[in-house]
Formats: structure tokens, C-alpha cells, sequence
């Protein structure tokens, strides 16, 4: 339990009397870490930390990966920033050692701040010194790691940008008629598209495969063993929570996965019903959040993979590319695969940015048959139906 002579040692409460202080150590929670564990994720609901022992690390995530780009020592504060503009959590934080925190709840906060008003003003000016700093960290963007050269409306082109873009890959893509093309892409433009350029190893591609281009990046398509306790084929949400479950009880687990985490939920712009997000979330932030937690738990996740057979009495996996596992349990969360409209020349119109649905006011009018309406796209070549009576694509 937080201490009364705790609370006072924290900046921002050192006036505060002997009665707040107590009422202060009642409503605030003790949170203990050890070294790795996170005490808040990027995009976490405000609330005010201290940090009473150890050190944080702050953590932003770029392509995915973890990156320590600040952190915080005793007797410093975290969530000034939330707290104070009303805004989520822009960055993780997790313990570099062994720590322990004060948690105050918002609501706890402006009800200190309503009785004690110094208080919201000593926070106030450490969260626009705190700006500061947020803002050159944002500004401190790693260069992409491919450049994709490809025609706007071909379809490979937006595939590879949709594959790179959901495995959390930074990316430059170059039509070829942008002036300049050829200077920004590094070398004269090749006549085959689409051509991804690895920046890194210099390595350039001409249509290239998923798979390849995953390897080059350096994402995980081979497994490391060949026994595990788990295997879960699919890494949508389904697949991500059992393997964060899995991992947690310290179960060797793999996750195998044919395009990129996230699923079809990756995709969406709004998440409203997912459990544990009031506010909605987007499917990019909520993949991106899951394969975090999973990885860190220990999870193996592959791409670019996909089963070819399954031998039930022997529990035995077959992938494509010729490499087998064997598994205690096999977790089959394979989503769903979208049916295509039987109309002669649709695959021209795939990946070119249009949608096949029905309004709903259309929806008496279409009883007993089929009705169709083609319109803009929110997100280039996701086909969506809004009526039970159309076909689903």
C-alpha cells in the first residue's frame, strides 16, 4: 500500500496536507513490476503514474518492433500528457528493472484537482514541457525500409503495399510517372512492375513473392523447432489471443499465418465491439497491440505460410514449402475467405478501388433478388456486402 510520506515525495503533491495525503494513499493503486514487464501500452486510457522505485523504459514500436527512445527514474511522473489534454497514451512504458509505481485513476486525479487546484497547475506546466519532447520523438522517424515502384491501379502493386503495410513495414511507394521516379527510387526504373528495393541490403525485386520479400525484411517464415506444445493456424484476433494465452502458461506455441497478422479484422478502420475497448479501436491498432503482447509473451509467429495437410491421430502439420510440426494441441482459427461475384471481366476490377454492397433503402426493393451498386472504396480492393439479399463477395 502507497504511504502518506510517499505521496508527499511525489513533486507534484509535496504541498498537499496530512488529510489529502492519506485520502490520497487510500485511492491510489501499488503496482509492482519486474524487468520487462509494461506497466502502460501505446494507447492506453490516461491515468497518472509516479514512479516511486526502479526505472521505466519508454517504448515506441516501429515496424513492429520495440524500441527504447526515453524512460523515466524515481520520483518521476508518467501520464501528464494524458491527463492533462485528454488523450490516450502515446507511447508504452515498460520496467528496466525491478519497480514500483503509484496509479492514480482520472477520476481520482480531477477530484484531488477540484479540492486542491495547485495541483492541476504544477501539472499542467510539466505536460507542455513534456510536448516538447513528445514531439521530437515523433519527428525521429527511422528512413522506410523498402521502396515499392509500381502503377497506381495495378493490382500487384496494391497486394504488396496491403502486405508490407499490415506486417507493420515503413515503405515509400513511386508511381512511375512521379517526376523524379528514378532518382528517388536509387537506379533507373526497371520495365517489369511492381519492384520492391530492400533499402537495407540493396536487394531489388521484380514482382516479387510475398515470402521472399518477408525474408529479406527479416520476418519470421521458417519455424524455429519442430515440436511444440501449440500450433495455431491463424493470426487474426482469434488466433493472437490463443497465442498470448498459450504463451503465458508457458507453452511452447507457433502461430502460422498465410498473409499478415491481424486478419480481416486488420483491415477495419473502427473496431466498436471488441471486449475491453469502450472507445473502439481500429483492426491495425488492435493487431498491432496482440502481436506485441504475443511476441513478448514468447509466441512464434510465421508469415507468408500457410497448412497444406493436417494428420489428425498423429497431430501433425504439413506446410507449403515442405517443413512439418508436430503439435500436443492444434488451434484452428482460419477466418473466413471472400467469395467472388460469378461475372465475366471482375477480376479487372480487383484491387482498382471499387466495392460491391447495397444501401439499405434499397433493401425492400431487392427482396427475392440480387441487387448491386458499385462506389468508391474506403480501402482499395475489400469488397464488403451491406444487405442480406446481395451475394457475399
Amino acid at each position: 500500500m502507497v504511504t502518506a510520506d510517499e505521496i508527499r515525495s511525489v513533486s507534484i503533491f509535496s504541498d498537499l496536507g496530512p488529510a489529502e495525503c492519506e485520502r490520497l494513499a487510500r485511492t491510489a493503486a501499488d503496482i509492482r513490476l519486474q524487468a520487462g514487464e509494461y506497466a502502460i501500452h501505446a494507447g492506453d486510457e490516461r491515468a497518472l503514474y509516479a514512479v516511486l522505485e526502479g526505472r521505466l523504459e519508454t517504448i515506441g514500436v516501429v515496424d513492429g518492433i520495440a524500441r527504447v527512445v526515453g524512460g523515466r527514474a524515481a520520483g518521476d511522473l508518467v501520464g501528464e500528457v494524458p491527463i492533462a489534454f485528454g488523450t490516450p497514451f502515446p507511447l508504452g512504458f515498460r520496467a528496466a528493472e525491478q519497480t514500483r509505481l503509484l496509479r492514480l485513476s482520472a477520476q481520482d486525479y480531477h477530484a484531488l484537482v477540484a479540492a486542491v487546484p495547485a495541483v492541476g497547475v504544477k501539472l499542467g506546466a510539466l505536460a507542455r514541457d513534456r510536448i516538447g519532447g513528445l514531439q521530437g520523438i515523433t519527428a525521429d522517424r527511422p528512413p522506410p525500409r523498402a521502396l515499392v515502384l509500381g502503377e497506381r491501379w495495378d493490382p500487384a502493386c496494391a497486394q504488396l503495399r496491403r502486405f508490407l503495410d499490415r506486417n507493420q513495414v515503413t515503405f515509400t511507394w513511386i508511381t512511375p510517372d512521379t517526376p523524379e521516379a528514378a532518382e528517388h527510387f536509387g537506379e533507373p526504373l526497371p520495365e517489369e512492375l511492381p519492384v520492391v528495393r530492400i533499402v537495407d541490403g540493396h536487394w531489388t525485386l521484380p514482382r516479387p513473392e510475398h515470402r521472399r520479400v518477408a525474408e529479406l525484411l527479416g520476418l519470421t517464415t521458417h519455424p524455429r523447432a519442430r515440436e511444440y506444445d501449440a500450433v495455431i493456424v491463424g493470426a487474426g484476433p482469434a488466433g493472437l489471443a490463443a497465442a498470448v494465452y498459450g504463451a503465458s502458461e508457458g507453452l511452447r506455441t507457433i502461430v502460422v499465418e498465410r498473409e499478415a497478422p491481424g486478419g480481416q479484422a486488420g483491415t477495419s478502420s473502427r473496431i466498436e465491439n471488441y471486449l475491453g475497448f469502450p472507445s473502439g479501436v481500429s483492426g491495425d491498432e488492435l493487431a498491432s497491440r496482440a502481436l506485441e503482447q504475443a511476441r513478448r509473451l514468447g509466441a512464434e509467429i510465421l508469415v507468408t505460410r500457410s497448412v497444406s495437410a493436417i494428420d489428425p491421430s498423429t497431430r501433425e502439420l504439413h506446410l507449403d514449402g515442405g517443413d512439418a510440426l508436430t503439435a500436443q494441441t492444434i488451434i484452428l482459427a482460419c477466418g473466413v475467405s471472400w467469395r467472388q461475384l460469378p461475372i465475366e471481366g471482375f477480376d479487372r476490377l480487383i484491387g482498382k478501388g471499387v466495392a460491391y454492397g447495397a444501401a439499405r433503402s434499397g433493401r425492400r426493393t431487392c427482396t427475392g433478388s440480387t441487387s448491386t451498386s458499385w462506389a468508391p472504396a474506403t480501402q482499395p480492393g475489400r469488397l464488403r456486402s451491406s444487405s442480406p439479399h446481395t451475394r457475399a463477395a
